[in-house]
């Protein structure tokens, strides 16, 4: 019942989003020249040509709705998901539009009128799934439009899960109850104990479970051939909840392989678009910040070589995105054979090491400065891990647990840490837990965030020498 009921829903969806695909057409030809007219047209084509055309649309707005997965299960997914669906869907529809005018010579479609129609059917399939979305919440909110559903497993991951549901509220899912082998075993004490694996078809019949979610810890795997048998004849909707409750993943996703789920949990936090807007964050504001300081790069300079002898610029190798080493550029700011005699260590404080003018600098971060170098050129960025040496990491990733991940994003000239004061000779565990932090939840806006705060927390600092 409740499958059937989601594909007329599904169905309404599509049946409804074409419908606008169709008014937006319309709507785009007296826009584009009756009631805006711009550019200004050298005459009205007749209204007729694109009302036949109309049904070509909404053929193509069907097969590339379909294609873009705008009709997939929505009660899991979240906005953001749908969004890009409704973008991908209408991107590819714009290009197959342009497609078939440039090779229809009958009669000459205005591109303009296709701008005008993309931006009314992007706009209002949004707004119209938008709405759509937050009615549903209400009605879930309110007890309404409810999945019952029963929990498989008593752990950590089971746990969870029933976490999650309770967070979200809005997705209209409700737990009946669990199913583990002993309920003593169990961790989930706001929920009512159903039965072993055995009790299932009972169990199933008599809640009326409309999904069942198997949420096994990692040791509790070898169950599955029980549950599956148990399960054989029912109806119900089944799905699988992988135990990575003690693994630390980073942007996590279901790939495929000829047919085969793979679930990858440690990649880079940025997609494609992600990746090109925080690179044309970083030039542009590295730029805009390197001009901003052209009187810093004329004046320490002299400074630093009246200072001391040796070179103006220091150049250390660092390890960044994915493991790559590179040369971080800084002012020097301290003797020139400062490791000679050392080799690798630790700034301290005090160090006897820094010249008077360096230990300036390193307090107000002035040596920092010449890494937008690092950032133009793109082997660092504005905001990020701060990369570290390798001799230092080959120590530390055997010491410290999930260090290396911090070099799944490119290493920043500041960060999470830094403005939260992890900078200097400070606790390597919680900078590493900040670095975390930043990788999950990454986002073009926390970027700015960071940034913004570094003016206040992130140059003066007393762990800074």
């Amino acid at each position: 019942m409740l499958k059937k009921q989601a594909q007329v829903f599904l169905t309404l969806l599509f049946l409804m989003d074409l419908s606008l695909v169709w008014i937006c057409w319309i709507l785009a030809y007296y826009l584009r020249f009756s009631w805006i007219d711009w550019p200004e047209s050298s005459s009205t084509p007749e209204m007729r040509q694109y009302l036949r055309a109309s049904a070509v649309v909404v053929i193509l707005a069907s097969i590339c709705f379909v294609k873009g997965k705008m009709y997939h299960p929505k009660r899991l997914s979240r906005f953001k998901a749908e969004t890009r669906a409704i973008l991908r869907s209408n991107a590819m529809l714009f290009v197959m539009l342009l497609g078939a005018t440039f090779f229809y010579r009958k009669f000459s479609f205005s591109r303009v009128h296709s701008l005008y129609f993309l931006t009314l059917a992007v706009s209002s399939i949004f707004s119209f799934r938008l709405v759509v979305r937050l009615v549903l919440e209400s009605l879930r909110k309110k007890g309404k439009n409810l999945r019952r559903i029963l929990v498989i497993g008593s752990g950590h991951t089971a746990l969870n899960f029933s976490h999650k549901i309770e967070e979200n509220r809005s997705l209209g899912f409700k737990i009946v109850g669990f199913i583990a082998v002993q309920p003593e075993d169990s961790q989930l004490p706001t929920y009512e104990y159903l039965g072993n694996y055995a009790a299932l078809p009972q169990v199933i019949e008599k809640y009326q479970v409309d999904q069942v979610y198997i949420a096994l810890d990692s040791n509790q795997q070898s169950d599955l051939q029980e549950i599956n048998h148990h399960l054989a004849e029912q109806v119900v909707d089944l799905n699988i909840v992988p135990d990575i409750f003690h693994t630390l993943n980073i942007n996590p996703e279901i790939l495929e392989l000829d047919g085969l789920p793979i679930i990858a949990l440690r990649q880079s936090p940025m997609d494609a678009w992600g990746r090109i807007l925080k690179r044309s964050l970083d030039l542009v504001g590295g730029g805009l910040v390197t001009l901003m300081l052209l009187p810093m790069w004329i004046i320490l300079p002299i400074l630093i070589k009246l200072s001391s002898p040796g070179p103006i610029f220091y150049r250390q190798e660092r390890m960044g995105l994915d493991g790559k080493k590179f040369k971080m550029i800084k002012f020097r700011s301290m003797r020139a054979d400062a490791e000679q005699n050392s080799g690798a260590v630790w700034a301290v404080k005090n160090d006897n090491r820094t010249t008077a003018l360096g230990q300036f600098m390193r307090k107000t971060s002035l040596d920092e400065f010449p890494q937008l170098f690092n950032v133009l050129s793109g082997s660092m960025s504005l905001v990020g891990p701060r990369p570290e040496r390798p001799v230092f990491i080959e120590e530390f990733k055997s010491q410290i647990p999930n260090y290396m991940l911090r070099h799944k994003m490119k290493a920043g000239m500041t960060g999470w840490a830094q403005i939260n004061g992890w900078r200097g000779n400070t606790s390597l565990e919680k900078r590493i837990e900040c670095d975390i932090y930043y990788l999950t939840h990454w986002s073009i806006l926390f970027d700015i965030k960071i940034g913004f705060l570094t003016f206040f927390k992130g140059f003066v600092h007393p762990n800074a020498y």
